[in-house]
């Protein structure tokens, strides 16, 4: 009884956090955060004191000591920070919020829990396209004129970039590509057809609104490895030529200005040569031959910008724009390193499941994977580590992906080896 009862707080603790990363904008998840640490932890000693929680297999199991390697690693940093305070506070943050969601996702998410929580997460991404609708239909967003402030919203309000409750095209874009796959999947697979296709369409329209260029480049590239997974391979060629073939429609002159600004072939280009984006991967060689191994301090890129770049930008930009920059750059190869270890081993265990069962265990399998990959490919072109809404949905599909390989979708398979 006592474990049933843990299982269910926790199972409705996760809803109610799938709910919180949806429908609330990024500064109420900056001003509670600290709340959200506790309640976490707080569940995570909930399930500690429950039996059925077995420690040993999911706090030190090949996942979990790669986890741990990723962590310890990333202090490393701590040591040569250029600001050690600025980087302990992140680090903190980092460690005091991973450590009990990773585990208790991990631990306490079973199989059709799993599927339960997916289709929650789908349901809450078509509710947030609904409202991105009807943020474009009216010119205008509620939330942001009466309950809470966005610096950037009516930058794009007047350029029809839908933001609905997520604040900024980008998050909103990265958010809509991890649900994308598993909404396809209760598509293909639920009893309510109509239904399902409805938020399918709902949540891909949304995604395309966005007109954000590191979801749509993502959205190709997790195309691209879903045909690959189907071996429908030649397609893949096709797919990017339609985009190129967009791109180059985009820049004729009777297209909308803002559209060929961001998509249309020859503004692309100059982007790509001169873009901020572009000067970040320079910056980041540049501090990595004065600080190779642990960088300048997690955090710190934005305070030292000026000592490597002669280049003015506004505030908002001097950023390395990448997740995978930035632990480069502030972390260094060490810290780096663990993180890659850390994408390497969970991508390796989403595959396996993949590959290991059928039906329905294989597609689930596959939304997951493809939702996460997804979430990774965007992740190149912002640093998902600074926004809580990105940083929470990495967490909750790294858990997921663990989860599934430990509980029974795979532990036949496990048991054979």
């Amino acid at each position: 009884m006592r474990k049933r009862v843990t299982k269910n707080t926790i199972f409705l603790s996760a809803v109610i956090f799938i709910f919180w990363i949806s429908f609330f904008p990024e500064p109420l998840k900056g001003i509670f955060s600290r709340q959200i640490i506790l309640i976490s932890w707080a569940l995570l000693i909930l399930a500690l004191l429950d039996n059925g929680f077995r420690k040993k297999e999911i706090f030190f199991d090949t996942p979990a000591k790669f986890l741990w390697a990723y962590l310890a690693l990333m202090s490393v940093n701590l040591w040569f920070s250029g600001n050690t305070r600025v980087s302990l506070d992140f680090y903190k943050d980092l460690i005091l919020f991973a450590i009990p969601a990773y585990f208790l996702i991990k631990g306490r998410l079973e199989a059709e829990r799993i599927k339960n929580a997916l289709y929650i997460f789908v349901v809450c991404a078509a509710i947030v396209s609904f409202i991105g609708f009807l943020e474009m239909i009216f010119s205008r967003n509620f939330i942001y004129e009466k309950l809470v402030e966005n610096y950037f919203y009516h930058r794009y309000i007047i350029y029809q970039r839908m933001m609905s409750t997520l604040i900024h095209p980008n998050i909103l874009g990265a958010y809509l590509i991890t649900a994308v796959p598993a909404a396809y999947y209760f598509y293909k697979t639920g009893r309510n057809k109509p239904l399902n296709l409805a938020m399918f369409l709902l949540i891909a329209s949304a995604l395309f609104l966005t007109f954000s260029r590191g979801t749509w480049v993502s959205l190709f590239l997790m195309l691209s490895v879903w045909l690959w997974l189907k071996k429908r391979k030649r397609w893949i060629a096709v797919i990017w030529l339609a985009f190129l073939l967009f791109s180059l429609f985009a820049a004729l002159p009777f297209i909308p200005e803002y559209i060929k600004l961001r998509f249309g072939f020859n503004h692309l280009w100059e982007y790509f040569i001169r873009g901020h984006r572009t000067l970040a991967y320079f910056i980041t060689f540049n501090v990595l031959k004065e600080h190779p191994m642990a960088g300048i301090g997690l955090n710190n890129y934005r305070m030292l910008f000026s000592q490597y770049s002669n280049i003015k930008l506004p505030h908002e930009v001097m950023i390395t724009d990448s997740v995978y920059l930035m632990h480069l750059a502030e972390a260094g190869i060490t810290g780096f390193i663990g993180f890659a270890a850390f994408l390497w081993f969970a991508l390796k265990n989403g595959f396996y499941c993949y590959k290991k069962f059928s039906d329905d265990k294989k597609e689930i399998s596959l939304a997951l994977l493809l939702g996460f990959m997804a979430l990774l490919f965007n992740m190149a072109s912002f640093d998902g580590f600074l926004w809580k809404t990105t940083f929470y949905l990495f967490w909750l599909f790294a858990g997921l992906l663990a989860a599934l390989y430990r509980d029974s979708y795979c532990s036949a398979t496990l048991s054979q080896e």
